[in-house]
């Protein structure tokens, strides 16, 4: 897998504390789990519409067009091995809670996932573009990690016959071994792109979704018909009987 060799390299990015400012007081909410905003800044992802499905939910975020970029074209020097060059770097990164509502006896958070997409343009020999994304889950008291730290990452190179391009994605996914009720999570993301002096790299992302899984946990109690209900159904029964009655005896 490529190692991005810029001045900060996707797998130093690990090691870095969260150093962003306090996060605004944001949640979100759903029928099974609420998800609040610890730390960081959502940025240009913007606000997350809530997906509920039978197995989980999901925070699907959709960044407007250009809006979450990396683009090699003015935006510094940096010497990647083939000479002095342009290079670009979008950096991210957010802490989440994610608890499970009590509706449903025993109900657990199962897996995590990030995922992200987007598109990409690459020419001339020594350009390249990279994505990268990691995950990692803790105990909310303890802070101690639930699973191990999940890290992918997408790179593209150019090339001196043409241009190199179109829709990247990846995934970093984590299971939740515990059954843990409450968990906070931490993504950091790095969007890359580096051209030397007659090459172009160019990298965007236009989607992301946090997805929370959750086991189905106790049986779901049936909604409780009205003894009304009941005894309205028993005298439709013996009204249609009767009615039956009637045409039989008119018929006769």
């Amino acid at each position: 897998m490529f190692k991005l060799k810029t001045f900060i390299p996707p797998a130093a990015v690990l090691s870095l504390g969260l150093a962003w400012a306090p996060a605004h007081a944001q949640t979100w909410t759903s029928d099974i789990i609420d998800f609040t905003l610890v730390e960081g800044d959502l940025g240009a992802l913007g606000d997350p519409e809530v997906v509920r499905d039978d197995t989980g939910v999901s925070l699907n975020f959709n960044p407007g067009p250009l809006t979450f970029d990396a683009l090699s074209v003015g935006a510094g020097q940096a010497d990647n091995g083939n000479g002095i060059g342009q290079v670009d770097t979008e950096i991210a990164g957010f802490t989440i809670r994610a608890t499970v509502k009590p509706v449903i006896p025993d109900q657990t958070i199962t897996d995590v996932s990030w995922s992200q997409n987007g598109v990409y343009q690459v020419t001339g020999d020594g350009s390249w573009v990279s994505a990268f994304s990691s995950l990692r889950i803790v105990d909310p008291e303890t802070h101690q990690s639930i699973g191990d730290t999940q890290a992918e990452t997408f790179s593209a190179f150019g090339a001196d016959d043409g241009t190199n391009g179109g829709p990247w994605d990846l995934t970093a996914s984590n299971s939740v071994a515990a059954d843990a009720v409450e968990i906070e999570l931490t993504i950091k993301d790095i969007l890359a792109a580096y051209a030397p002096a007659d090459g172009f790299a160019w990298i965007e992302k236009d989607f992301g979704s946090l997805r929370i899984d959750v086991s189905p946990g106790g049986a779901v109690a049936p909604i409780p018909v009205p003894a009304s209900v009941w005894l309205l159904g028993s005298a439709l029964s013996g009204l249609i009987m009767i009615g039956r009655r009637h045409l039989g005896t008119a018929s006769a």
